[in-house]
């Protein structure tokens, strides 16, 4: 072959390559070997905010959004001869452009490297809704869990298998008391770009707690890699007082499992790390993890059960007040568990899983008893609202059971009111309706909770007559600054006047609330205003009268 021949070959062979790159991508760029920029081609302008002239001569780093710069830094640094990187989402300094870097270090070009970005590839995993850590820009717990679902479907979809691995920094208070914190920061700051830089699309890596971190990355990948990187940069940066690492993988293969139970399953094996002091983490794959769920939730069924049964809760009363005369109209019954537990998610938790059935018996027997305990004082016996889940409204022995209850209570029940929340889950509003009138019938007052959270809430006003409606406390929250709260705030209590419904407003924290929501013709208000929840109602100011306003409106306000 001739010496031109070769030439041409030489050039068809650097066209063709050159094909296949703008093929894959919309930007090519080449550094040198200080990693500034000597060759530029493609969509320049569009992605990174400068045209091809201004990129020339520049630090490819300074380019990039300083999150994404040490990711980038770490990956094209510790590249060898002949190798290449897998794509990395990255975010470009000027545009904000999500993109994906692709990158190789061909033989025999003096350390020079080769680029492609585009804007279209895999999804880049950057947004900037994320919450991230400030010391080592990694995604926080909640947003590394979602975007590992998210890279789970999407790898499911792909046919490509990941590996969740997590890693424990057992001594690193140990380190940070004998560094400096300029030490630390560093540290923590090159740390979160070695973990991203080995994770999945460059950016699936998170912290889930203090000293504890996932990264999630193909199944190739051996995880135990990142224990070596971790304890190497800890003892760079701090000889002699670097930390150990212990890392635990799992395998994210979801066989079987449906797209939720992995979800599920996922959940929970992050969860568990973080709540697990051993060193050695047992769980080894979403079927484990899935178990392991399963098991805990059983557990703690059976543990709730328990608790609701043997009444080892509290009940404590916040009380609701009139906005005319600002005197105490009934209580509001609420639960406190032990060892801190939230009630909201405790209650939350026995809706999800058939359980509240249990509770709400259980605090309306409290609540009973706790009425009965003012009579032989000679005290005047308050009024207070249990609140009863919409599941449980739907359950046919429930309504028998609370029935009975209230039946074998005639001297106190007269004093007790119902406030049905979840009103999302009533499906039945004909049959719902009837059982609200047979309480009303008995002399139990009716409310209905969250007016105008949800889409359906006039449909239930329509079709559930009751005495009373709790206005939703977003509503209140903002009311003052808010002109479209404020009207329709307005219109609610206007509808629930012409139905002759008694309104009560919830979160009401100042006196410039209450009077707005008085002028717009609420009738009450529940808040720390008036009142936090108390253990005890010492002195209850029962208001056994119809109100000036009730009178207007035609209802009965008072209970008995």
């Amino acid at each position: 072959m001739s010496t031109s021949e070769k030439m041409n070959d030489l050039r068809d062979d650097k066209e063709r390559f050159v094909a296949f790159s703008f093929a894959a991508a919309d930007l090519l760029i080449e550094l040198d070997q200080s990693g500034v920029i000597c060759f530029v081609s493609g969509a320049a302008k569009g992605i990174t905010g400068k045209d091809i002239k201004e990129l020339m001569g520049m630090k490819f780093e300074d380019v990039l959004d300083p999150i994404d710069r040490r990711v980038i830094t770490y990956l094209l640094q510790n590249m060898s001869e002949g190798e290449r990187i897998s794509p990395v989402g990255a975010r470009m300094a000027n545009t904000n452009v999500s993109s994906i870097v692709g990158a190789c270090s061909l033989p025999r070009t003096h350390g020079h490297i080769y680029l492609t970005i585009n804007v279209t590839g895999l999804p880049a995993a950057q947004s900037l809704s994320v919450n991230r850590d400030g010391e080592t820009g990694l995604l926080d717990k909640n947003d590394f869990v979602k975007l590992a679902n998210d890279q789970l479907s999407l790898a499911s979809e792909t046919g490509q298998e990941l590996e969740l691995t997590l890693l424990h920094l057992d001594n690193i208070r140990d380190m940070a008391a004998n560094t400096t914190e300029q030490g630390m920061d560093e540290f923590l700051d090159k740390m979160g770009g070695i973990l991203r830089s080995y994770s999945f699309g460059g950016d699936s890596a998170g912290r889930i707690d203090g000293d504890k971190y996932g990264v999630l990355h193909s199944k190739s990948f051996d995880g135990k890699i990142l224990q070596d990187k971790v304890e190497n940069l800890s003892d760079e940066v701090s000889p002699g007082h670097g930390i150990t690492v212990s890392p635990s993988s799992i395998d994210l293969d979801k066989g079987q499992l449906s797209s939720e139970n992995a979800s599920n399953a996922l959940m929970f094996v992050v969860n568990s790390f973080v709540n697990t002091e051993d060193k050695i983490f047992s769980i080894q794959n979403l079927a484990d993890g899935l178990q392991g769920r399963m098991e805990n939730t059983m557990n703690r069924i059976s543990t709730l059960k328990s608790v609701f049964q043997k009444h080892q809760f509290k009940l404590v009363y916040q009380p609701i007040v009139g906005l005319l005369d600002e005197k105490i109209h009934h209580h509001e019954v609420l639960c406190r568990f032990k060892d801190g537990e939230s009630p909201y998610e405790t209650v939350t938790f026995a809706e999800e899983v058939g359980i509240i059935l249990d509770l709400d018996l259980a605090v309306v027997k409290k609540a009973l008893d706790y009425l009965k305990t003012f009579k032989p004082k000679g005290e005047d016996t308050p009024n207070l609202a249990v609140n009863i889940s919409g599941h449980s409204m739907e359950n046919d022995p429930f309504i028998d059971s609370l029935n009975v209850l209230l039946d074998q209570n005639k001297d106190v029940s007269g004093h007790m009111g119902i406030e049905i929340t979840e009103t999302s889950q009533i499906n039945d509003l004909v049959r719902s309706d009837r059982i609200i009138q047979n309480f009303r019938q008995k002399g139990i007052h009716v409310s209905l909770d969250d007016m105008g959270a949800g889409a359906a809430s006039f449909q239930y006003i329509r079709a559930l007559t009751t005495d009373f409606v709790k206005i939703d406390g977003a509503y209140v929250r903002d009311v003052l600054n808010n002109d479209r709260d404020q009207a329709i705030l307005r219109c609610m209590a206007r509808l629930c006047m012409d139905l002759k419904i008694g309104t009560i407003a919830e979160m009401v924290e100042t006196r410039e609330q209450a009077t707005l929501l008085k002028q717009a013709g609420v009738d009450y208000g529940q808040g720390w205003l008036f009142s936090k929840p108390v253990d005890e109602i010492i002195s209850p100011k029962v208001k056994r009268t119809v109100s000036v306003n009730a009178r207007r409106k035609g209802f009965k306000t008072g209970w008995g």
